[in-house]
C-alpha cells in the first residue's frame, strides 16, 4: 500500500502551526511570570502601607522606651489602641511592635491580638525583611515565615526615634496561603487563557485563512478580560483611598486590520493600565509623606531625610543647618479656647515658618514641634533668616482680625554642621533643640516677670 505523502502546503502549515504554538508557550509564560511580578509588587505596597501608616501614628521615643513594668499602663494601653484601629479595619492576620535588642534578636513588645497575644520580651522568629527594617529600611518578606502562630508573608516597617534610632518596628502579618493564591491564580488564569487560545488558534491554523478572524477576535475577548480585571484591581484600591484617576479609553486607528487593530487596541490598554498606576502611586506618596494639616512635610518624610543626610555624612561632609521649633502654650490654648483655635495656631506657625524656610525644608514632627532643615546655610544665613522670622511673625499676628483670641508665638533654636563636633545628623539636632529649650525658659522667665 502507497504511504500518503503531506502536501507542501500542509507540511508548511503544520510547520508554521508548531512555531506558533511554540513561540505563544514562550510568551505565554514570561506573560506569567510579568503578571506575577507586577502582582506582588501590587500586594507588597499595600502591605508596605499599612505598615507605614502605622508606623507613623507611633511615637518612636516611647517604644523605645516601654519596659516589662509599662505592661497594662496608660501609655501601653494607647500603643495597642493605635495598632487595634488598623487589625479592626484592614484584613490581614496581626500587627504588633517589636524592637531590636543588644543581643542582635528581637522580642515583641506591643501585641493588640485579644485571643492570643504574643508576651513582652518573646522573641520573633527572625527574617530577612526583618533584618532590614532593624537597620531602617521598611521591607516585606520575599518567602513565607512560620511560627506559632501560622505561616505568614510579614511588611515591617521601622519607627525612628528623634535623634534617629530604631525605637521600634510595626510588623504586619498577611496569611500566606492567601498571598500566594493572589500570586498564582492571575498567573494560573492567564496559563489557562494562553492554553485555551494555542488549542482554538491551531484548529484555526488547521483550517486555514477562513478561521483567521475568530482567532483574532478571541485573543481580543482575553485580553479585555484581563484588562478587566487589573481595572477592578484599581477600582477596589480607589475606593479604600479616595484616589479616582481618570481613565482614558484605548485609541484605536481607523483604517487598520484587524490584526493590527487587536494588538494596537493591547497596546493601548496597557498603556492606560500603567498610567493609572503611577498616578495612583504618585498620589499615595503625597498622601504616606505630607502632613494633612499644615501641608509641610510629616514624621516619616523626616526621619528619610535623617537617613539621607547620615548617609551622605558617612561618604563625605556636607553643609547643613537645622533649626527647630517649638509652639508655645499650646496645651493651655487647647483647654482654655478649644482644639480649633489650637489648630489655628499651629497652621500659623508652620505659614510663618514656610514663608521664610520654604515648605520643602520644613516638616511637622510632633504635635507642636517643627523642624527645617537647610542645606547649605550658614550661621549668618540662619540669623539671617531669624530675623526674616520675626518680621513674619509681626505681620501675621497684625494680619490677625479683631477677636482673635491667641497670637502665634512659638520659641527657636538653631545649629549649624561642624566638622569638628558632629558625626552625624543627631549630634546637629542635639545643639539646636538645647538652644530651643533654653529660648523657651528665656519667654518663660520674660512671662514670669509680667
Amino acid at each position: 500500500m502507497e504511504k500518503k505523502r503531506f502536501s507542501y502546503s500542509t507540511k508548511a502549515v503544520l510547520l508554521i502551526t508548531l512555531l506558533l504554538l511554540a513561540l505563544n508557550i514562550i510568551m505565554g509564560m514570561i506573560f506569567a511570570m510579568q503578571s506575577r511580578n507586577a502582582m506582588r509588587q501590587i500586594i507588597n505596597e499595600k502591605m508596605m502601607g499599612v505598615a507605614k501608616t502605622a508606623g507613623a501614628m507611633l511615637n518612636g521615643d516611647e517604644l523605645a522606651d516601654i519596659k516589662d513594668s509599662d505592661i497594662g499602663s496608660k501609655r501601653h494601653n494607647e500603643i495597642l489602641s493605635k495598632l487595634k484601629i488598623f487589625s479592626d479595619n484592614f484584613e490581614f492576620e496581626y500587627i504588633y511592635v517589636v524592637r531590636p535588642e543588644d543581643d542582635g534578636k528581637f522580642i515583641f513588645i506591643a501585641d493588640p491580638d485579644e485571643e492570643d497575644p504574643a508576651e513582652y520580651g518573646e522573641p520573633i522568629v527572625d527574617s530577612p525583611a526583618l533584618r532590614a527594617a532593624g537597620n531602617g529600611k521598611a521591607a516585606v518578606d520575599r518567602v513565607s515565615i512560620g511560627d506559632e502562630w501560622g505561616k505568614f508573608y510579614t511588611a515591617y516597617c521601622p519607627v525612628m526615634t528623634a535623634d534617629g534610632e530604631i525605637g521600634g518596628i510595626v510588623g504586619v502579618d498577611f496569611d500566606a496561603e492567601w498571598y500566594e493564591n493572589q500570586l498564582t491564580k492571575n498567573s494560573a488564569y492567564i496559563i489557562f487563557s494562553s492554553a485555551f487560545s494555542l488549542v482554538i488558534g491551531g484548529s484555526m491554523m488547521m483550517l486555514v485563512t477562513m478561521k483567521l478572524k475568530q482567532k483574532l477576535d478571541r485573543i481580543n475577548e482575553e485580553t479585555e478580560s484581563i484588562s478587566a480585571d487589573v481595572t477592578t484591581l484599581l477600582d477596589e484600591i480607589n475606593s479604600e483611598s479616595g484616589y479616582s484617576p481618570a481613565v482614558k479609553e484605548p485609541e484605536i486607528t481607523n483604517g487598520k486590520s484587524e490584526a493590527e487593530s487587536g494588538i494596537e487596541r493591547l497596546s493601548s490598554e496597557v498603556k492606560v493600565i500603567k498610567e493609572d498606576l503611577r498616578k495612583y502611586i504618585d498620589f499615595v506618596h503625597v498622601k504616606a509623606y505630607t502632613d494633612g494639616m499644615t501641608g509641610v512635610g510629616n514624621k516619616t518624610a523626616y526621619l528619610e531625610l535623617v537617613r539621607t543626610i547620615n548617609d551622605e555624612l558617612a561618604d563625605g561632609e556636607i553643609n547643613f543647618s537645622i533649626a527647630v521649633f517649638d509652639v508655645d502654650g499650646l496645651k493651655l490654648v487647647n483647654d482654655e479656647f478649644g482644639h480649633e483655635t489650637g489648630d489655628d495656631l499651629i497652621n500659623g506657625t508652620a505659614a510663618c515658618i514656610k514663608n521664610v524656610f520654604g515648605a520643602e525644608n520644613v516638616y511637622r514632627i510632633g504635635g507642636d514641634e517643627f523642624i527645617a532643615v537647610l542645606r547649605d546655610y550658614s550661621s549668618e544665613d540662619m540669623e539671617r533668616a531669624f530675623a526674616k522670622l520675626d518680621e513674619e511673625i509681626k505681620r501675621i499676628n497684625a494680619d490677625y482680625k479683631a477677636g482673635k483670641k491667641v497670637m502665634i508665638a512659638f520659641s527657636r533654636g538653631y545649629a549649624t554642621f561642624d566638622s569638628g563636633l558632629d558625626k552625624a545628623f543627631k549630634n546637629v539636632f542635639r545643639r539646636a533643640d538645647k538652644k530651643l529649650y533654653e529660648d523657651k525658659n528665656e519667654h518663660h522667665k520674660s512671662r514670669d516677670s509680667k
